[in-house]
C-alpha cells in the first residue's frame, strides 16, 4: 500500500513539473510573425517593430529609422539575418518577403510655408496692405518627425525692398532632424480688389449693381487708370462693347445716351410765364447734362440743346443758333 502511495503521489510530482516548465518552453519555443507595414514614432528601429512575439530582445535597437517622409524596404535576407542573430524561430517562406518601414511624420504644405512668411514678411515690412507670395519652387514642402509639433517658423529672413524679392530659411519644430531646415526664396505683391463686369455689355446697356463683381488681382496687372470703386460704374455705360472679368478703365464708360443720333426729341422752351414744345431731330447722341445740335423739325434750324431726359431737351428761349 505504501508502495502504491509512494507511486502516486510520483505522478503528481511529475505532472506538476511537467505543467511548470512544459508551459515554459512551449511559450519561449512560440514562433515569431513577420509585420508587413510598420511606422514607428522614433529616429531608431526596435526588434519588436518588425516582429510580433519578439520576446525579451524586443526592444533592441536593430538599425536607425529613415528620415521624416521617407521609407525603407527590408528584404527576406535581411529580415531572416537579423532573427537568426536574436535566436527568434522565424524563417521567410519566401524570397519575396519583406517589411516596409516608415517615419511617423508630419507633412508641412506648401500653403502652411507660405502663410508663415507672409507673416514674417508683413511684420517686417510693417505692411498694412494686402500682398501675396509667389514662390521660385511652388512644389516646396517639409516633412517633420511624428514627435515634433507640425509647425514651422522663420530662422532668417532677408527682404530686397526695391525687386519685392525675399530669400528666408524656414526651420521645423524638429530642427535637429535632417530635411527639416530649407531655403526659400520668392518674391511678393500687393494685391487688390478691383470690379469687373460678369457678362458682355454692350454700348446701349446701363450697368447695375447685379452687373459687377469685386475680384483680386496684382496691383502690377491692373492699369492704371483701371475704376478701383465700384461705385464708379453704376449706372454708367460702355462706349463700346466690354468684355467680361476685366477691370474696366475710365475711357471705356460714359453717362448712358439717353438722345440718340437721329431720334425724334421734343424741345422744351420755358420761360416764367409760359413752357412751349416742339419737335425736332438729334444730330448726334447725347447723355444726361450734354449739349447737343438739333434739328428744328418746323424751322430747319440747328439748334443747341441740353440733353434731360430721354428723348427731351431743353433749349434757352432765344433758341441760340449751333455752331456749323
Amino acid at each position: 500500500m505504501k508502495t502504491r502511495g509512494k507511486c502516486r503521489k510520483l505522478q503528481i510530482l511529475w505532472f506538476a513539473i511537467v505543467l511548470t516548465f512544459g508551459g515554459t518552453a512551449t511559450t519561449e519555443s512560440l514562433a515569431a510573425s513577420l509585420k508587413q507595414q510598420v511606422v514607428v514614432k522614433d529616429n531608431v528601429v526596435r526588434l519588436a517593430d518588425l516582429f510580433h512575439d519578439a520576446g525579451r530582445h524586443g526592444e533592441r535597437v536593430v538599425l536607425q529609422s529613415p528620415d521624416p517622409g521617407r521609407r525603407m524596404v527590408l528584404n527576406a535576407k535581411w529580415l531572416y539575418r537579423t532573427a537568426r542573430s536574436f535566436r527568434l524561430k522565424w524563417k521567410p517562406l519566401s524570397a519575396m518577403d519583406h517589411v516596409v518601414v516608415e517615419r511617423a511624420t508630419h507633412h508641412i504644405s506648401t500653403e502652411q510655408i507660405q502663410e508663415t512668411l507672409g507673416a514674417g514678411i508683413r511684420s517686417e515690412l510693417e505692411l498694412s496692405d494686402r500682398f501675396e507670395i509667389d514662390l521660385d519652387n511652388r512644389l516646396l514642402q517639409m516633412y517633420l518627425p511624428g514627435e515634433a509639433l507640425p509647425t514651422v517658423q522663420i530662422e532668417t529672413l532677408r527682404i530686397d525692398r526695391q525687386t519685392n524679392r525675399f530669400s528666408a530659411i524656414v526651420v521645423g519644430a524638429g530642427g535637429k532632424h535632417r530635411g527639416s531646415r530649407i531655403t526659400v526664396t520668392g518674391k511678393y505683391y500687393r494685391i487688390i480688389d478691383v470690379p469687373v463686369l460678369v457678362r458682355r455689355m454692350s454700348s446701349k446697356e446701363i450697368i447695375g449693381a447685379k452687373d459687377i463683381r469685386l475680384v483680386t488681382r496684382r496691383a502690377d496687372k491692373v492699369d492704371m487708370n483701371a475704376l478701383r470703386d465700384v461705385s464708379e460704374l453704376i449706372g454708367m455705360s460702355p462706349l463700346r462693347t466690354l468684355s467680361a472679368e476685366r477691370p474696366v478703365k475710365r475711357s471705356e464708360i460714359r453717362t448712358p445716351v439717353l438722345v440718340e443720333k437721329g431720334s425724334i426729341v421734343t424741345m422744351i422752351f420755358r420761360t416764367d410765364r409760359m413752357v412751349l414744345s416742339a419737335q425736332g431731330k438729334a444730330l448726334q447722341d447725347g447723355s444726361k447734362g450734354d449739349t447737343i445740335r438739333v434739328l428744328n423739325a418746323k424751322t430747319h434750324k440747328v439748334i443747341d440743346g441740353t440733353v434731360v431726359n430721354s428723348g427731351t431737351v431743353t433749349v434757352s428761349p432765344l433758341g441760340r443758333l449751333a455752331s456749323r
